[in-house]
């Protein structure tokens, strides 16, 4: 059967070349599940200009269960050279606007906490992290989509 013309934009595998993460990234992830503070994950899909060529950046990753008692921190403070939409969104349990769960997200030097399905949009430049899971009550997806065609840092590089 020949192959259709547009199958190439249509991602149900995560076929994004694979890079191991940032040294300074695992370093922090380790030390936080050391004294008990770890968050359990999975990645979902990516999609950016060497998957599907023009495409936009975009990843999610399903946040599945938070351990300790600490808030674990899954980012830091960093910017970048184009916009980028976050995205929190609760697993529906017959309320799509309820997390089922509490994020703290620092934008510059202003902290958020979000209990509910929550967009933020960081234009190009504005340092926004740490992010950090402080509860999953039940799954919450996590997202991350930007105007650039790769993910990169202007700032907050952890090497």
């Amino acid at each position: 059967m020949p192959e259709k013309k547009y199958a190439k934009y249509v991602i149900t595998e995560d076929i994004r070349p694979k890079q191991p993460p940032p040294a300074g990234f695992l370093k922090r992830l380790e030390d936080q599940r050391k004294v008990g503070n770890y968050t359990d994950s999975a990645h979902v899909l990516s999609l950016n200009d060497s998957i599907a060529k023009g495409a936009l950046y975009f990843d999610a990753v399903w946040m599945v269960a938070k351990h300790g008692q600490a808030p674990t921190n899954i980012e830091i403070p960093h910017s970048h050279d184009f916009d980028e939409i976050l995205g929190f969104f609760g697993n529906y349990q017959g309320n799509a606007r309820e997390l089922g769960g509490e994020v703290e997200l620092w934008l510059e030097d202003e902290q958020y906490i979000l209990t509910k399905s929550t967009i933020v949009f960081a234009p190009r430049g504005l340092s926004h992290g740490p992010i950090s899971f402080r509860r999953i009550d039940s799954p919450i997806l996590f997202f991350t989509s930007g105007n650039g065609t790769a993910y990169t840092r202007a700032t907050g590089k952890e090497d």
